[in-house]
């Protein structure tokens, strides 16, 4: 009876220990970045033994893409302003906002790593890319309803131009990701890219 009990106990924690690991992860990534995370300080943090660890990951490159996967796959809220910029100017500045955070920190840190670890490259490109494509596909939807943007538009094309734009600014250290340039970004570059075939 006592051993069907244990066993009963550490099912019902083993959800709360790979939550434990896996919030550790992202708040070691958000510290002290990928390099210098280490299996024995996320033990530490939450409060395993690294054997826990290795028995579910068995390498840094894994526990990391799952750590992230998890920690992206909620989706932004996305109000209708109404018209393309506002639509724009909402997802620009949402961007800005979370690249500023401990997100940035994570994935600044996590891209290097991920040249050299598919599971990684895999994952970056999972939860920052597909996840959130559907916030693109809307905004470019709604354009189209009004007349704002040509039929064939592709959502890729301001998925990827935005994308690749907050990104390198973020790299860029002492460049503020501020409202100016939100506004530099949509009025600048994204409403010419999508609107220069509008119909």
């Amino acid at each position: 009876m006592t051993s069907m009990l244990t066993r009963g106990t550490r099912t019902r924690r083993a959800p709360e220990r790979r939550t434990a690991v896996l919030e550790s992860v992202y708040a070691l990534l958000a510290e002290v970045g990928y390099d210098r995370m280490t299996m024995d300080a996320v033990a530490a943090r939450a409060h395993v033994s690294k054997a826990t660890i290795y028995r579910t990951w068995p390498d840094k490159p894994d526990l990391v893409a799952e750590a992230l996967g998890c920690h992206f796959q909620e989706q932004p809220a996305l109000t209708d302003t109404g018209s393309l910029r506002g639509d724009l100017m909402a997802i620009v500045t949402v961007a800005c906002e979370i690249c500023q955070g401990p997100a940035g920190e994570v994935v600044s840190g996590v891209l290097t790593a991920a040249a050299l670890h598919p599971a990684l490259a895999r994952t970056l490109h999972e939860s920052l890319y597909e996840r959130k494509h559907v916030i693109h596909e809307t905004v470019i939807r709604r354009a189209i309803d009004r007349g704002e943007v040509h039929p064939d538009t592709d959502p890729h094309l301001l998925h990827e131009v935005l994308f690749a734009l907050v990104l390198t600014r973020r790299l860029r250290v002492g460049e503020p990701l501020d409202e100016r340039f939100a506004v530099h970004v949509v009025d600048d570059v994204l409403m010419p890219v999508l609107t220069h075939r509008a119909a």
